[in-house]
């Protein structure tokens, strides 16, 4: 299952926008950068990253349970 495409996809997606959403990590490296003025839409955009990398995610587990992968 490890080797799925999406699978992976979907975790790294899942995991960067949960990193996004429930840390600070997000506000500290756009400060870092110079780029503060962006954190203000960074859950507008971070929230949807983790909704879809999650839906990738249990999709490609449904899909490897069913034998379709």
């Amino acid at each position: 299952m490890l080797s799925d495409k999406w699978f992976r996809i979907g975790l790294i997606a899942a995991v960067l926008g949960g990193l996004c959403c429930f840390t600070p990590l997000a506000v500290v490296s756009l400060s870092a950068v110079g780029l503060g003025a962006y954190v203000l839409w960074i859950d507008a955009v971070a929230m949807p990253i983790l909704l879809i990398g999650m839906g990738i995610l249990i999709a490609s587990i449904l899909r490897v349970r069913q034998g379709k992968a």
